[in-house]
């Protein structure tokens, strides 16, 4: 067996012999990938790299050429005679051993051979001799990986790349002549930006989450991309595409043999919306919570939502999870008087917590998925108030399944028997054993509806609510799970809208659906064509709205009674709101459209019919009749209050009304809310008293803010004026609300309901327009349809500029 040291010197033998033919070649590769790394080859490309390569493989053979011819491969005995030399051994034992004795062994050829043996013993090779100190005597070897290494730290990121690119056997594209690269980037679509094209630049400003796309052609190989994770795809013979997504700060560089090019991007950071409540939430008795807040974002807030919280009632906040939210479509969101100021409109009769102390917060969430919140709010959630008894129980039951039923205990029976033959399994799902599996909620459902039922035939005079009520009672019974019983709310809340408000229901179900599809259209600026089908079907909706209203009238005696001339007149009031918002819808005038929508649907909502037929032979109360006297008096009040307002910041606006500025239009306006304040102090004198507390409380403090209000506007200060008349009008709309509050319970003790009253809730023997609606003058409608035909003129005039002539696109495009 060859001892190992035999081995090792071997290899350091095959070394030594090695290293001169190995120099040369050596020598050339280091050259080559140094001028690799330093950006050579990219810039040389094909074919002249490979001349350069090649030509650097010949000079190596030739200079290893002599060593190649010298070169012999280390034997077995010279491997043995340099560990003897290293070891420093004499007599050469290794042949001792192999040797044989011509005459045969003698005791003492015995004794020698043992003795070789013990020397080998302590046989050991050292490593190789320098074998390229004799070559390079000057130490150019150490000069040449300084070198490497230096050049290897000066391409940085780029080293791996041009070290691949200047050894792949793929072509390269040559001089980076043929190479053209298109860059732009493409912001997100929720910015509104335009598209940033890098024609003669490669740095820019651009928002978080664009993507950086990129076409180039003459390219014989895909390009290799620094500076982020890029989507590299050939899309045609030579033609690559690239898109990288940025999200921040980025010194993009894409390359491929000798083209290279380099972008630095500066990301715009994309923060999240702000939102803050500016006035308290208001409500009304159908469900509707009313809030303004103020929102603001980089590039737009996208979507709303309402989230609710039970009010633990010991100031901490609830838990994130604990919060519900309900989506607030766009159209339920309009535009305020004041810079980033929105009105919000959201239903919440529907929600299980309805009626309860919760808090509410809103929520906005931008194009990037960012959201915002307010902070929150403790009030009672508004609720949809029910006169009707079946309508209120039918109400109740569904509010009871909504706040949690559980899920079905298992099937008792062997229930896979049948699937074997071919049946379903559920086929032998007993009936009897569906509402035992039930959870208690459930149970209870089933029992409350059949109950109901049950009543006396009095309750019906619609049979549609019968049969609205055996359906679900059987559908119930009939569940085999909680998930069979996921249309069961909806189910309900329409049978308790039937009960109460009877075909106006359907009426008013459809009604909503055109307004706020036409909405979300006016609020996502859909085209003529959408908006003229969807304003028809609003058009139609409100006019089967209005003849179901008439109907329920009728069918109480309240148009005999002296209805009819109030309706009329709401009848011409909605028909000049409708004109208003055909004529900005056909303009273009988004926002006038969604302004005149939001009044005539305020009109709308206020025209209910108690159709229980509590007007006939009832008679009011003196305390009622002189409460809804002064509900109809605070009405103007508010309506006048709201006008000044307009006018002040109208005035404000147009700097009529400055800082330190006293003139006419200040003294006009300030005695005009004096007026106002004195016809306030005499409705409070006028009023029966039994005002609860936070009655007083807010007309004091809309008479307080009156009087500041008049103080601001005669010194000029339109800003303080203009506040405290938005804390004058919130406080009067509170005082109203406790007044109407009166109303409804003296009414209700006295078993009267509105049969006297028009559609809008006021005295038919007064009835009349509310100040608190805006209607388009024929003036201005006039004024904008001149303005729109003068864009149309101007864009066809040939002797525009360019810019003169996209920038009346552009209003045209707007308006």
């Amino acid at each position: 067996m060859t001892p190992l040291p035999v081995h090792l010197a071997r290899l350091a033998l095959l070394w030594e012999r090695a290293a001169p033919v190995l120099a040369w070649p050596l020598a050339m590769l280091a050259v080559y990938a140094t001028l690799s790394l330093a950006g050579l080859i990219e810039r040389m490309g094909d074919p002249w790299r490979a001349v350069l390569a090649v030509g650097l493989l010949a000079l190596g053979a030739a200079f290893a050429t002599p060593a190649v011819r010298a070169w012999r491969w280390p034997s077995r005995n010279e491997a043995q005679r340099r560990v003897e030399a290293d070891s420093g051994l004499k007599g050469r034992p290794f042949e001792a051993l192999e040797d044989e004795p011509a005459t045969g062994e003698s005791v003492l050829w015995l004794a020698h051979r043992g003795r070789m043996r013990e020397a080998l013993r302590q046989v050991k090779a050292r490593r190789p001799r320098a074998a390229w100190a004799s070559l390079d005597t000057h130490g150019a070897r150490i000069s040449a990986v300084i070198v490497l290494a230096t050049a290897f730290v000066y391409a940085g990121d780029m080293a791996t790349v041009r070290l691949s690119d200047a050894f792949s056997p793929l072509p390269l594209a040559g001089g980076g002549e043929r190479a053209v690269a298109e860059f732009w980037v493409e912001p997100p679509d929720y910015t509104g930006r335009p598209v940033v094209f890098l024609r003669e630049r490669r740095e820019a400003r651009v928002p978080q989450g664009s993507v950086l796309a990129a076409r180039i052609t003459g390219l014989a190989r895909q390009p290799r991309v620094s500076g982020g994770e890029a989507v590299i795809e050939e899309i045609g013979a030579g033609v690559h595409q690239l898109r990288m997504t940025l999200n921040a700060d980025s010194a993009v560089i894409v390359r491929s043999g000798a083209f290279t090019e380099r972008l630095d991007l500066e990301v715009i950071e994309d923060t999240p919306p702000r939102l803050a409540l500016v006035s308290e939430p208001e409500s009304d008795g159908q469900g509707l919570l009313m809030l303004e807040f103020t929102a603001t974002d980089d590039y737009g807030v996208e979507r709303y939502r309402l989230q609710i919280a039970r009010d633990p009632g010991d100031g901490a906040n609830p838990p994130d999870d604990s919060w519900d939210a309900i989506d607030i479509p766009p159209g339920a969101v309009v535009p305020a008087r004041g810079e980033n100021r929105y009105r919000a409109t959201v239903e919440t009769a529907r929600h299980v917590l309805a009626g309860e102390r919760v808090l509410v917060r809103m929520e906005g969430i931008d194009g990037a998925g960012q959201s915002g919140l307010t902070g929150p709010i403790g009030l009672r959630l508004p609720q949809r108030l029910f006169l009707d008894a079946m309508a209120r129980a039918v109400a109740y039951e569904r509010r009871l399944f909504l706040e949690g039923s559980g899920e079905y205990a298992p099937h008792p029976g062997p229930l896979a028997r049948h699937v074997e033959d071919g049946f379903w399994p559920w086929l032998d799902d007993e009936p009897e054993l569906r509402l035992e599996r039930a959870p208690h909620g459930v149970q209870r459902l089933a029992r409350a509806l059949d109950a109901l039922g049950d009543a006396p035939s009095a309750h019906f005079p619609d049979r549609i609510v019968f049969l609205g009520l055996r359906t679900a009672m059987h559908q119930v019974r009939r569940a085999r799970e909680i998930g069979d019983l996921d249309h069961m709310e909806e189910d309900l809340w329409q049978i308790a809208l039937r009960a109460e408000l009877g075909t106006l229901a359907d009426a008013e179900a459809a009604l909503r659906a055109a307004e706020r599809a036409l909405s979300d259209a006016l609020a996502r600026g859909a085209d003529e064509m959408e908006l003229a089908a969807l304003f028809e079907q609003f058009e139609e909706a409100t006019r089967n709205y209005i003849a179901a209203l008439m109907r329920e009238a009728m069918q109480s005696d309240q148009l005999a009674s002296g209805g009819g001339q109030g309706m009329n007149l709401n009848a011409d009031m909605l028909q000049e709101l409708l004109d208003a918002l055909r004529e900005a819808t056909e303009l273009g005038d988004t926002e006038g459209a969604r302004r005149a929508l939001a009044q005539l649907t305020e009109l709308l909502r206020n025209m209910q019919i108690m159709a229980g037929g509590g007007g006939q032979g009832q008679t009011e109360s003196a305390l009622g009749r002189a409460l809804r006297e002064a509900l109809e008096e605070l009405g103007e009040v508010i309506g006048e209050q709201r006008g000044l307002t307009d006018e002040t910041y109208e005035q404000s606006r147009s700097g009529d009304l400055a800082e330190g500025r006293e003139g006419e239009e200040g003294r006009a306006l300030a005695e005009r809310q004096d007026g106002l304040r004195g016809r306030l102090a005499e409705l409070l004198e006028n009023m029966p008293d039994g005002m609860s507390e936070e009655g007083e409380r807010a007309f004091d403090e809309a008479a307080r803010q009156m009087d500041e209000a008049s103080r601001a506007l005669q010194r000029g200060d339109g800003q303080g004026a203009l506040d405290a008349q938005d804390e004058a009008l919130s406080a009067l709309r509170e005082g109203a609300a406790e007044t109407a509050e009166r109303l409804q319970a003296e009414n209700e003790a006295n078993g009267r309901g509105q049969g006297d009253r028009d559609p809008l809730g006021r005295d038919t023997d007064g009835g009349g327009v509310g100040g608190d609606t805006e209607v388009p003058s024929e003036m201005e409608r006039q004024r904008a349809r001149d303005i729109l035909e003068e864009l149309r003129r101007r864009a066809g005039d040939g002797s525009l500029t360019p810019e003169e002539r996209a920038y009346i696109e552009r209003l045209l495009d707007r308006f």
